[in-house]
């Protein structure tokens, strides 16, 4: 509600909270307010006791607190005065800032490749034992983990049964076994037989060893590392097709290419469709690649060689494939070259040729 100056009725300012705990890493905090017979085009002020709290945009809305990070070892308290033209009394917001985060990390990223990359791992505190690991990115949407602490408490379980079917303490086991996973100090990792195009979350958290466990020290810090595709072979698949009632017979000529291709065939309603005329985006080519490759290191793991999975799940030279078709539907035949570099996973090595069939 908004009058003008002179009513009878005083402003009066509503907070959603008037008591904050901020963590030691500080940041932006959204306070927001209503305003009760309010004046037209003002709005309410604020200012702050202390220097580590400055005020930042003020919109119809919000109030923007800034609270900078701790840089101390203990609790501080601050007081922010919201006031507003007319009105009869301030109000006082009270701010509880948590002592400073302790071991704060940051990442330096180097020598990225579209299959690794160096990390070096500096925590604010040179004394504390830390974790310094790499995790897919996709791992806690597939696993569906959304606590940091059940995802340490599965990690430390998974390193215990290790150290001992090697018959060592957890400590021994993840401090001087290679790859080494605790630190203490900075560190450097090189990470090699990541995915092409892959996202990888690098991580840290302090720790604390306690007979054959550990306790997490600090909240875990994590950085996002995209690796790119690797460069393209340029690569032309000639594709070809003849129809006879439901089965459609390919024809796919490799031109130059003598080596391993990968054929997939996309109905319209299925997420790798592209209506023609289309363009393949770099998102779409990226979960391709990632598709096939996760299929070929999931087969490796399972005892297949690189070359074993090559000859039973792609071509090489002149092929004619046939393919049964489904009425009232659209197809889409997807042709890419892949390759396996000293019998690594294989990975795609070409942009895809696309191919449609109509019935």
């Amino acid at each position: 509600m908004a009058c003008e100056k002179g009513s009878s009725y005083p402003p009066e300012v509503q907070l959603d909270c008037y008591e904050l705990n901020v963590d030691g890493g500080g940041g932006d905090i959204v306070l927001f307010y209503g305003v009760s017979y309010g004046i037209k085009g003002e709005r309410p002020s604020a200012k702050s006791n202390v220097d580590w709290i400055s005020i930042g945009e003020i919109t119809s809305s919000q109030i923007i607190l800034k609270v900078e990070p701790s840089d101390i070892s203990e609790e501080r308290f601050g007081i922010v005065t919201v006031s507003y033209p007319n009105m009869k009394d301030n109000l006082s917001v009270y701010v509880l800032q948590d002592k400073q985060l302790l071991n704060q990390y940051r990442f330096e990223v180097s020598n990225l490749t579209h299959s690794g990359c160096t990390v070096k791992y500096i925590p604010k505190d040179p004394h504390r034992p830390f974790m310094a690991n790499v995790i897919d990115a996709e791992y806690f949407k597939q696993s569906g983990i959304t606590d940091e602490r059940v995802f340490v408490e599965n990690e430390m379980n998974n390193y215990i049964a290790l150290a001992q079917r090697n018959n060592m303490t957890l400590e021994e086991h993840m401090s001087r076994v290679s790859p080494k996973l605790v630190y203490v100090g900075e560190a450097e990792r090189e990470f090699t037989g990541m995915q092409p195009g892959g996202s990888y979350l690098v991580y840290s958290y302090g720790v604390e060893f306690m007979g054959n466990s550990y306790e997490m020290t600090t909240p875990m810090h994590s950085t996002l590392v995209e690796l790119p595709m690797p460069e393209m072979y340029d690569v032309k698949f000639n594709i070809n097709s003849t129809i006879n009632g439901n089965v459609a017979s390919i024809g796919i000529d490799p031109g130059s290419w003598t080596g391993y291709y990968c054929v997939q065939i996309a109905p319209d309603d299925s997420l790798q469709f592209i209506e023609p005329g289309e363009t393949m985006s770099d998102v779409a080519m990226k979960s391709l690649a990632t598709k096939f490759y996760s299929d070929a290191r999931k087969a490796m793991s399972s005892g297949m060689s690189a070359e074993q999975y090559l000859r039973s799940k792609c071509q090489t030279g002149f092929r004619t494939l046939d393919v049964q078709l489904t009425d009232a539907k659209r197809y889409m035949v997807i042709v890419f070259a892949v390759e396996s570099l000293d019998g690594s996973v294989p990975i795609m090595r070409s942009v895809p040729t696309l191919y449609y069939l109509y019935k």
